[in-house]
């Protein structure tokens, strides 16, 4: 669609763009609107509206101009209910197709603990258990990088609870597929919570093979991340033996990327 608007004298002639989150997971109910000069590229107003007729301005985005604030204000007030209608519609059209493309909102970040759920939003492999008569369950998150050398699954615990929008967590957990880790790690925890974890183990036979298998799963979307990702210019700097891994292993440079250049 294309625009002119009186705040200019219709000198200008605008396309409007929208754009859409399609993670899932996210309620983010806002649609990013940008008008876009057709002549002009670099004179575009971006904002965000929110299906409650609410705007917002975009992150780190520059103030807008006096002009253009009342060119978003008059749109807004004036927007005919068939478009926001239509911006609604695609904004879950956007959230089905996230549903079925989970890369299309998944960044690769290396050490990062990153949800399964959030990469396989279609898997109904949930990890459900009870402790005590009360209902809770686990969320599994791994490091997608397949450089990273850590072999584990974070794991967050939670009651259920079908009164509460936010639930808080009740404890995180590092489970090692090494039993000699993993028993260093048990140390830490409380009576209660390893009763939870022995409770988790004893409702999903199988535990340590589920939390194999998706690692490995989460390895190779985070290698087809990686490959697709826009590589950084290299920095004319010469890391130095104790300092962290550039690579974002999370080592120091001599006991990583230093071996491997050895």
């Amino acid at each position: 669609m294309t625009f002119r608007f009186e705040e200019e004298n219709y000198q200008n002639l605008y396309v409007l763009e929208d754009f859409y989150c399609t993670n899932p997971f996210c309620d983010c109910n806002h649609v990013t609107l940008s008008f876009s000069d057709k002549e002009n590229p670099d004179n575009r107003i971006a904002f965000m509206l929110y299906f409650n007729k609410i705007q917002s301005s975009l992150p780190d985005q520059q103030k807008l101009s006096p002009g253009q604030a009342q060119i978003v204000k008059k749109f807004i007030k004036e927007i005919p209910d068939e478009l926001m209608n239509l911006f609604q519609q695609r904004y879950h059209e956007a959230k089905a197709y996230g549903e079925k493309n989970p890369r299309s909102y998944l960044i690769f970040e290396p050490d990062q603990y990153v949800n399964f759920m959030m990469m396989f939003p279609r898997s109904k492999e949930t990890l459900d258990f009870t402790f005590k008569g009360d209902k809770y369950y686990a969320e599994d998150a791994y490091k997608m990088d397949p450089r990273c050398e850590d072999i584990n699954a974070q794991l967050t615990l939670y009651k259920v609870d079908p009164n509460a929008e936010n639930v808080p967590p009740v404890f995180t957990y590092i489970y090692h597929f090494n039993e000699k880790l993993r028993e260093g790690e048990d140390k830490n925890l409380t009576e209660k919570e390893s009763e939870m974890i022995f409770e988790l183990n004893r409702f999903i036979p199988g535990l340590n093979s589920i939390f194999k298998k998706r690692l490995k799963e989460a390895r190779k979307i985070g290698e087809e991340l990686m490959k697709a990702s826009v590589k950084a210019p290299l920095k004319p700097h010469k890391s130095q033996r104790n300092e962290l891994c550039s690579c974002g292993s999370g080592k120091k440079y001599k006991k990583c990327c230093a071996l491997k250049l050895n």
